[in-house]
């Protein structure tokens, strides 16, 4: 495009300001490239805070012509399962069906129930599988009550949590992707989290995975999460962390910068401040666990598309062990931010 005011599906605006903290601050090395997948011609800019550390789109496509980025969207088609539900019979299918049975109240078969046992003592693997899980433990959740996945896409989760017997249901402003709900027999509102068939109730658990880098107004939207959650209700959410070991190793490969998509990227610094300004309580970060592997051969692929510097083989093995360790010790690493919340319970 010759308009530096255009993109190939509509017009830009300019964001002077970080979305995150308001700072002018940034700093000077900027991260340049095309959308993961390679669909659009667009070279996009990502700029990183000085102050908050948090990443943006700068600039971005305005409010009328962002929807058209989702036209082919990957949660338009309904996906196979990471854990099949059934069909794979190798021991280690089974012993991971009976962590899950176990663990979150699932009834996969066939099942061996010594994996609650040997993945419970494992804990890079019971980092994955917990997260798999969202975290919704029956040893926090004994009586599963209603759950609400915003920005649900293609609905694998709500099936899922709906295994585990939480009466769910969803939001999603993509029709395609609601349509590929409904063919499933979820409940999914067409509309994002601030749809008028939501006002008025209540949920006991409201999740997101990567929704908050989507939206313009963040905090906004984890306000009207408060209004939606019962009283002690729980929050969980997941987005990229750009803190990882990931971003300053990979820079414009790194997958989640994911432009035009992401739109701010903000740090686990600022999360905690927006949670904890809306009201939340009982704010925690959760460790990830080993998960950087396909994220990084996906990295390299960009790489080679985009004609990007990249690490040799040998130096990303050793980055990616790395940052595989860190994140089963330490959540601030790790290439997603999961934080869980509370809502306050009403004073007697």
């Amino acid at each position: 495009m010759n308009d530096p005011a255009m993109w190939s599906r509509g017009r830009l605006e300019a964001v002077p300001h970080c979305p995150a903290c308001g700072s002018v601050r940034r700093d000077p090395h900027k991260f340049a490239r095309r959308d993961n997948e390679g669909m659009m011609p667009d070279v996009w800019c990502v700029v990183r805070c000085a102050d908050c550390g948090s990443l943006w789109l700068d600039p971005r496509p305005d409010s009328e012509s962002l929807p058209r980025a989702y036209d082919d969207y990957y949660t338009h088609v309904v996906v196979s399962e990471d854990v099949p539900d059934s069909g794979a019979t190798g021991l280690a299918w089974r012993l991971i069906r009976g962590y899950l049975n176990r663990r979150f109240g699932m009834q996969r078969k066939p099942a061996n129930a010594l994996g609650y046992a040997i993945f419970s003592s494992i804990e890079p693997w019971r980092l994955k599988l917990d997260y798999y899980g969202r975290h919704l433990t029956r040893a926090n959740f004994p009586n599963p009550g209603t759950l609400l996945d915003i920005g649900c896409g293609n609905g694998a989760f709500l099936g899922r949590a709906a295994e585990m017997g939480w009466n769910v249901h969803g939001c999603e402003p993509d029709a395609k992707a609601v349509s590929a709900c409904r063919q499933l027999g979820l409940d999914v509102v067409q509309g994002d989290a601030f749809d008028s068939s939501l006002d008025g109730r209540e949920f006991d658990v409201i999740t997101l995975s990567h929704v908050i880098e989507h939206v313009v107004d963040a905090p906004s939207l984890l306000r009207r999460i408060v209004t939606l959650l019962r009283p002690g209700g729980r929050l969980w959410m997941a987005l990229p962390n750009p803190g990882s070991i990931g971003m300053r190793v990979l820079g414009s490969s790194w997958l989640e910068l994911h432009p035009p998509y992401h739109l701010c990227i903000p740090s686990q610094s600022v999360v905690c401040d927006w949670l904890a300004a809306v009201g939340f309580l009982n704010v925690e970060f959760i460790r990830r666990g080993a998960h950087a592997g396909r994220r990084w051969m996906r990295a390299c692929d960009i790489a080679t598309r985009e004609s990007l510097p990249f690490p040799s083989s040998g130096r990303l093995l050793a980055w990616r062990l790395a940052a595989d360790g860190l994140a089963t010790l330490s959540a601030g690493s790790s290439e997603e931010t999961v934080v869980i919340a509370s809502k306050p319970r009403n004073k007697a």
